[in-house]
């Protein structure tokens, strides 16, 4: 199943939308020229300068000088970017549930998903969402949702109806930027999957010079339950 996603939405993801800042767009587009690599300082000023890079600008800023050179560090490390990848299974209806990925002891990978059905006469509507999160020392990096909706009936199957997909993203690593594609559906035997293309591209020789393609997938299970996983699928 996941090579056929893979194969297909790939090919599809010719528009790309740029995400970030404040919850909605990526705030990539303004970071400073730096060819060579990301620094403190450089990054202190790209956050100032971010939509919606506020809060965390005060929460790197409180970190000891040790901790703000670790966390630069990473942010500019294409292995820890790679390994940014999360698997979760749930329940329809179920509220938030994380799942934690730990990288190391400084890096953390989670997953979120909510599962939300409303009942009408002999139908469901069931909406989901999954967000993945990359933090450094507790502090949200980067983060990407996917949701989706459809509506099931008899049996729990779903009948081709009210079928809804989108994403959104936010970005705070002003060593990469990041965009995405439009979020595709892919129908199977009483099952949907909202299926979303993700792309990073090094803005710094120390993040390494190919772009880095994550799939991320959210699969609907009739009214029953979920599945999703965020994935690199290439670089």
């Amino acid at each position: 199943m996941r090579n056929r996603i893979t194969a297909t939405v790939v090919a599809a993801a010719a528009s790309v939308a740029l995400l970030g800042g404040s919850g909605q767009a990526l705030a990539a587009d303004t970071a400073p020229a730096a060819p060579s690599q990301l620094t403190v300082d450089a990054y202190k000023t790209w956050l100032k300068r971010a939509p919606g890079g506020g809060p965390t600008f005060k929460a790197f800023s409180r970190l000891p000088a040790p901790k703000q050179r670790a966390f630069v560090g990473y942010l500019q490390n294409a292995r820890v970017f790679k390994a940014f990848g999360v698997t979760q299974t749930g329940d329809i209806p179920s509220k938030a549930k994380t799942k934690t990925v730990r990288y190391n002891r400084d890096v953390t990978f989670t997953s979120t998903t909510v599962a939300a059905s409303r009942a009408a006469k002999s139908t469901k509507t069931i909406t989901l969402s999954v967000t993945a999160t990359e933090r450094i020392f507790d502090i949200p990096v980067t983060s990407a949702t996917t949701t989706l909706s459809y509506e099931t009936g008899k049996g729990g199957l779903i009948t081709g109806k009210g079928e809804k997909s989108g994403h959104k993203g936010t970005n705070f690593n002003a060593a990469f930027t990041i965009k995405a594609g439009a979020t595709q559906l892919a129908p199977e035997a009483n099952m949907l999957d909202a299926v979303t293309n993700w792309t990073a591209t090094p803005r710094f020789k120390s993040a390494g010079t190919k772009p880095i393609k994550k799939l991320q997938v959210l699969t609907g299970l009739g009214d029953h339950g979920t599945a999703t996983t965020l994935e690199t699928i290439g670089s």
